[in-house]
Order: C-alpha cells, then sequence, then structure tokens
C-alpha cells in the first residue's frame, strides 16, 4: 500500500513513486526507461512512462524558455492527470539532470511525487560511439560536444540517489538493477 501525503490545504494525497532516469546524451536514458516499464509490467505492477526530451518537443521556444522546460512540466501535469485516471499508481520519466534543483518541477507537476534518480553511466568512448550510430546521416556534433561535457560534469555531482552502469549489458539488466535499487522490484517477483 502506498503512503499518503498532506496537501497544503492539509488533504490527503498519495504519494507517487517517481524512477527518473538521468545521465549523459548517449547513456541510454531512454532505452533502459523503456525495458524499466517492460519489466513492471511484466511484473503487473501499473505504472507510467515519459520521456521528458520528447514531450518538451515544440517550435518554436519562447524566448523566455529556450529549452521548454516549463512546457515539458506543463505537459507532464496533464499527462500525469490522465495516466492516474488510466490506473498508473508510479511514474517513470528520462531527461538529463544537471541539478537536483530541478526537481521541483516535477514534484509541482506530479503531486505527492517521492522522486528516486538514477544516473546511468558509461564510458565516454561508449557514449560517442552510440551517439554516432543513432545520429547516422545527421550531424552528430551537438550531441556529441554535449555528451563530452555531461560525462564530464555529472560523475560525483550529487544529482542523483544511486548509479548504474550501462555498457556491455543488455539494457533490461540495467533497467533491473535500477528498479531494485529503487525497491520497485525484488529477486521474490
Amino acid at each position: 500500500m502506498l503512503e499518503t501525503m498532506n496537501s497544503p490545504a492539509g488533504n490527503p494525497i498519495p504519494a507517487v513513486p517517481v524512477l527518473l532516469f538521468t545521465g549523459p546524451t548517449g547513456a541510454g536514458k531512454t532505452t533502459v526507461a523503456m525495458e524499466a516499464s517492460r519489466l513492471l509490467g511484466e511484473a503487473g505492477i501499473p505504472h507510467a512512462m515519459a520521456d521528458l526530451a520528447v514531450i518538451a518537443q515544440c517550435y518554436p521556444t519562447p524566448p523566455s524558455d529556450p529549452w521548454n522546460e516549463r512546457l515539458v512540466h506543463e505537459n507532464l501535469a496533464c499527462m500525469w492527470q490522465n495516466f492516474r485516471r488510466a490506473g498508473a499508481s508510479r511514474l517513470i520519466l528520462s531527461r538529463v539532470l544537471e541539478d537536483r534543483s530541478l526537481l521541483r518541477h516535477i514534484h509541482a507537476a506530479v503531486p505527492g511525487a517521492k522522486i528516486t534518480v538514477i544516473m546511468l553511466q558509461a564510458r565516454l568512448s561508449a557514449l560517442l560511439e552510440r551517439i554516432r550510430s543513432r545520429e547516422a546521416g545527421r550531424d552528430p556534433q551537438w550531441y556529441l560536444d554535449t555528451a563530452a561535457y555531461l560525462a564530464s560534469q555529472q560523475p560525483g555531482s550529487g544529482v542523483s540517489d544511486h548509479m548504474v552502469r550501462n555498457e556491455n549489458r543488455p539494457a533490461a539488466d540495467a533497467a533491473w538493477e535500477a528498479l531494485r535499487l529503487a525497491g520497485w522490484l525484488t529477486a521474490d517477483l
């Protein structure tokens, strides 16, 4: 049974376990999140999944919000209401998270959110190889530069609750480890 929290008005709000996958560009955030969703589905655990970079896609971007940060969380708030009505009680998210203070936007969009952040890690050479493969036929330079920058910033940055290696192993294994670390799945299931 999930615990409850109180709203500012004193009304009970059900706690919502949220698992956020983060890491540098190319770390496999979306792939591992999708595998985590599959594993939860197989275990019969009601949940929903959203890639925050995808739900932020909108052009033009307002000058006051060049990364569509406000838009992504407004979209997430609407989506969470729909997911909740559909029966989801947990939420899996993926996004680059450079600072833990950005979690406040998820708390606002998902009332009762209890967020666990999983940092996916891989060697820079693996990140760059994944990006080149993923961006075949397009100019990958922005993604390559971003991956190099984020990989140099994130280890030990204090952003995550847990770190999971996502290199030289199936994405399902990384997802299983993350779900176990978050307490969402155990070996008994």
